[in-house]
């Protein structure tokens, strides 16, 4: 079911210094943005397990979820069937709506045991 894992840092203070300091520092390439900044993902190579390394700004107001400074998603082909399958396995999605849209991705946000907030993600074609 997991095809990959992104990593995602939620910042709220300075989303112009960071996308610097991450090309500038550590030598890595925007791939894709928001006009504003508050999305800023960085091209890594895909290989057999393909990962994504992204900043995003959670603004002034930052929910629950965006409040937690890294967030660990595992990727998926399939959201809707790998939420029900995790659901049939005993993972809580909170909310009516498990489903989500972010932009380049659709997400599903829940819990592990130490209150931790993981997510599932598909890329949109």
């Amino acid at each position: 079911m997991i095809l990959g894992i992104d990593v995602v840092f939620i910042h709220s203070k300075n989303p112009e210094l960071m996308a610097d300091w991450y090309q500038e520092k550590l030598g890595l390439e925007i791939e894709n943005t928001t006009s504003d900044l508050s999305w800023q993902e960085f091209a890594l190579s895909e290989k057999r397990f393909p990962t994504r390394f992204a900043l995003d700004y959670g603004g002034s107001n930052p929910s629950l979820v965006e409040q937690q400074p890294i967030i660990i998603s595992f990727k998926v082909a399939d959201i809707h069937k790998a939420v029900n399958e995790l659901e049939k396995r005993g993972v809580f999605f909170p909310g009516s709506q498990k489903v989500f849209d972010v932009g380049p991705t659709l997400v599903a946000t829940f819990k592990d045991p130490e209150g931790n907030y993981l997510q599932i993600s598909q890329r949109k074609e």
